[in-house]
């Protein structure tokens, strides 16, 4: 489903937008709408990530000896 909106554009932006067709422009918004948000989306992942990753106590042992560990467990 799609909504029509109404949004204000600075000078600049709308004479850059006049060189996209008409019919290219709607598309052209929304896909730009759809990056920011992802990118909004993933910077808030990854601030998220890095304040649990404060929050987290150290683990000893490395990556390699876990895999192990856990591959013996299951034999």
């Amino acid at each position: 489903m799609s909504h029509r909106i109404n949004i204000i554009l600075d000078d600049d932006i709308w004479e850059s937008l006049q060189a996209v067709p008409k019919g290219k422009r709607s598309p052209l918004v929304n896909q730009a709408i759809a990056a920011w948000l992802v990118q909004k989306n993933r910077r808030g992942a990854a601030e998220a990530m890095n304040a649990l990753r404060k929050q987290a106590r150290p683990v000893g042992g490395a990556a390699e000896d876990w895999v192990r560990e856990d591959r013996d467990r299951h034999r």
